[in-house]
């Protein structure tokens, strides 16, 4: 590579730097804003899931304040009010300790980021045709940044994660953001910024976009649990969709009139179907992945293509397109998590694969009008440079990261376990803290414990992978299945060696949460390998006849066998019908053996309700047990030492 092509190269990576960090930081803001509904706003405060609907749109339509603002200030202004506010909001939230204050902050950085989506596309078109590609690289560019720095922090945002490294990241990114606004050209007067409508309704094609990224194509953890892979194999392969969405993207740009309609539309038959299915995909959950990057890169670049010429001052039908766009982004993943609490006419799975179907008719459309370009083909090497950088992260991450958690050497009974529902990382007061739930779990010196509510990069959880982190956390092998969503369920932590193991599901009984069970036989040093059933039951209290249509369901699993144990949060309490079903099929209840008071673990600020469970088989015996005192999650841990009966 000459050093004419390599300045070239550089010269286009400054181009996106600004894009390309703002939509760092505002992902991180994003997942901020969602997590804090589902968890601050519905659990820690009490507001009703549809009470949060005025709180979820009510932020979202401020982005269609962007034509009011590029009119009232000017572009470049706007940017440094929308750029810049991102990252000072984003900076502040980093420092931030209080639940509320991060939901407020949340607020405010996504209705700035969203009137930035368009704004910034208004300046670019100021700028003229060679400047389109700054913001559809910018925008992959800065989810594949984002994906590489919450990698390295073990799939966890950067705003659970305290410490000087974490802040400095952050301070830096925000330096580079305003070293970027004052790089900003600032554009001559009477510029047309607007496009016509017919090629400004492309840009819808943002919202269902960046629902696939962020349920499905940015999910290591999607990817490890759906095709059996370990971690972090789903980092790599994530980031090699990035790589993949930037070749797309250049090829769309070179090649525009390739982009036929008649290839269009079978990228919307591809992304359907391939969405539709993705939760039974297995192994090709990789192609699908990188073909889907690859085509939707593609896409990206020639909506970005036709919507690029501005005929018209003012920014208002790009406003509507973006905005309206990210609005349907909204509705359609809250949807998909409102399904779990409200009955619906359609399957969760409608809403991302509308989604596909949405962006596929948005590509289409766009490929009508791209017939007509003409613009000579040229390779730009800039964005696949950055985006190849960018996946060597989880190559060297996966070198530094050293060898799994190992077991130890059983040495008998007794033996500790812990049942701990740990509600997706977040505390009492609504806040994420990952370390807190490892501590809680390292200083109680539980052998195995059973986890309830664990999830692997889902979006309304943060986005933080528990099981990998808290694994490697504790040094203690983890086994992981989830139940809902592939990535949301029940785990068994071990210092032990499992010998086997296995999962099973359990009936819905007219619920919306799928629920399963967790199983294995663990190596103690005792007589026979310990059977440990590990479990989370439908959760609503009054719906007695669903839990007691699940509960028969693991009695038959266990089926009388010796040396046993049924852990989890039943949500039930000691005196139900559900309870008095496993006591009279003959396990022991722990608590009732060897605790002491009425052992309440629910609600972790206020207990009232004993409803975490350690039952036992009669072959053995509980010398302790113990509900830790902890507000980590909203559930308090329970604990037993169990021995061989005399």
């Amino acid at each position: 590579m000459n050093s004419k092509v390599r300045s070239s190269i550089f010269s286009s990576t400054l181009e996106y730097l600004l894009p390309a960090l703002v939509f760092t930081l505002s992902m991180q803001l994003l997942r901020v804003f969602i997590s804090s509904l589902a968890w601050y706003l519905r659990d820690t405060v009490g507001i009703s899931t549809l009470s949060l609907i005025p709180y979820a749109f009510g932020t979202f339509l401020l982005g269609f304040l962007a034509a009011a603002l590029h009119r009232l200030v000017g572009s470049r202004n706007a940017l440094w009010i929308t750029a810049g506010g991102v990252a000072v909001l984003r900076l502040i939230e980093q420092l931030s300790l209080n639940p509320a204050l991060d939901l407020g902050l949340s607020i405010a950085g996504m209705g700035l980021f969203l009137n930035f989506l368009s704004i910034f596309m208004g300046h670019v078109r100021m700028q003229g045709d060679s400047a389109a590609p700054r913001w559809v690289y910018g925008l992959v560019l800065g989810l594949a940044l984002d994906i590489a720095l919450r990698g390295v922090f073990g799939a966890r945002d950067l705003s659970t994660v305290s410490g000087v490294i974490p802040l400095l990241i952050v301070v830096v990114i925000v330096g580079l953001i305003f070293w970027a606004l004052w790089r900003e050209p600032k554009p001559g007067a009477g510029i047309a910024s607007d496009a016509a409508w017919k090629r400004a309704l492309p840009l819808m094609a943002i919202g269902p976009y960046m629902v696939l990224q962020v349920l499905f194509f940015q999910s290591q953890g999607w990817v490890e649990e759906v095709a059996g892979l370990n971690t972090p194999i789903g980092f790599v392969i994530v980031m090699l969709g990035s790589l993949a969405a930037t070749v797309g993207i250049a090829w769309g740009f070179a090649r525009p009139r390739s982009m036929h309609p008649i290839l269009a539309f079978g990228i919307a038959i591809y992304l359907t179907l391939a969405v539709f299915g993705i939760d039974q995909a297995a192994g090709m959950i990789v192609f699908t992945i990188l073909i889907g990057q690859l085509l939707m890169g593609w896409g990206l670049a020639v909506v970005a293509g036709v919507a690029k010429q501005a005929n018209s001052p003012g920014l208002w039908r790009t406003t509507v397109a973006v905005a309206g766009g990210m609005v349907l982004f909204l509705t359609l993943v809250f949807a998909y998590y409102i399904a779990m609490d409200i009955a619906l006419p359609f399957p969760r799975q409608a809403f991302p694969t509308a989604a596909a179907a949405l962006l596929g008719v948005l590509f289409l459309i766009a490929s009508i009008q791209a017939r007509a370009h003409t613009e000579v083909a040229s390779w730009d090497l800039s964005g696949i440079s950055v985006a190849g950088v960018l996946a060597i992260v989880p190559l060297a991450y996966w070198v530094l990261l050293g060898s799994a958690p190992t077991t130890e050497q059983p040495p008998g009974l007794p033996i500790k376990v812990m049942s701990y529902n740990v509600h997706a990382g977040f505390g009492f007061a609504g806040l994420q803290d990952l370390e807190a739930i490892a501590q809680v779990i390292e200083d109680s010196g539980a052998d195995i414990v059973a986890l309830q509510e664990v999830s692997r990069v889902r979006l309304m959880d943060g986005s933080a992978d528990m099981s990998t982190w808290l694994s490697q956390r504790l040094d203690m092998p983890i086994l992981f299945r989830g139940t809902e969503e592939p990535i949301w369920g029940n785990a068994i932590l071990s210092r032990y060696p499992v010998l086997e193991s296995g999962w099973g599901e359990l009936p819905l009984a007219g619920t919306l949460i799928k629920r399963g069970y967790l199983w294995a036989r663990i190596d103690v040093g005792g007589p026979q390998p310990l059977l440990v059933i590990a479990t989370h039951l439908h959760h609503l209290a009054p719906d007695s006849l669903a839990r007691q249509a699940q509960i028969p369901v693991l009695l038959r699993f266990w089926d009388g066998q010796d040396y046993s144990l049924l852990l989890g949060d039943l949500n039930a309490q000691p005196d139900w019908v559900e309870m008095k079903l496993i006591a009279d099929a003959g396990l022991l209840d722990s608590w009732s053996e060897a605790g002491v008071g009425q052992g309440f673990t629910f609600s972790a600020g206020d207990p009232y309700q004993r409803i975490d469970w350690i039952w036992h088989s009669d072959d053995l015996v509980a010398v302790e047990a113990q509900v830790i005192q902890t507000q980590a999650s909203d559930h308090l841990p329970v604990v037993a030492i169990l021995d061989l009966a005399p």
